[in-house]
């Protein structure tokens, strides 16, 4: 990316048929998507077995998974953080599109599916 500063919502997309997640930055040390999200959509709740997910909701709300059958609601302006190992995945069961930032910071990126 030669362009250090942009507006992540000139990257958004979506989709009628599933969440979708489009890349801003990848790197050997992480990776930073934004994802759109329509409503009924969900990201599938999952793990990072070597690094951490910071999610930054830009717009809308959304049902965060945290395992075990747990949730809590993240709305625009606020930060979820899901480290190495803990489940993290979403709903969105608002009112409105929701828009969100993943920062994923590790020395390998890796993903295995989870219960919600």
């Amino acid at each position: 990316m030669n362009q250090r500063a942009s507006d992540p919502e000139a990257f958004v997309r979506f989709s009628e048929e599933k969440a979708t997640v489009a890349e801003i930055s990848s790197t050997e040390h992480s990776s930073i998507v934004v994802w759109g999200v329509r409503l009924g959509q969900e990201v599938p709740a999952h793990i990072h077995p070597a690094g951490q997910d910071a999610w930054i909701i830009l717009r809308g709300a959304l049902s965060c998974f945290l395992g075990n059958g747990e949730r809590v609601t993240i709305r625009a302006g606020q930060v979820d953080v899901a480290e190495h190992h803990q489940v993290h995945g979403a709903i969105n069961d608002g009112g409105e599109d929701a828009v969100f930032l993943s920062i994923y910071s590790a020395p390998n990126l890796g993903w295995e599916k989870a219960t919600p």
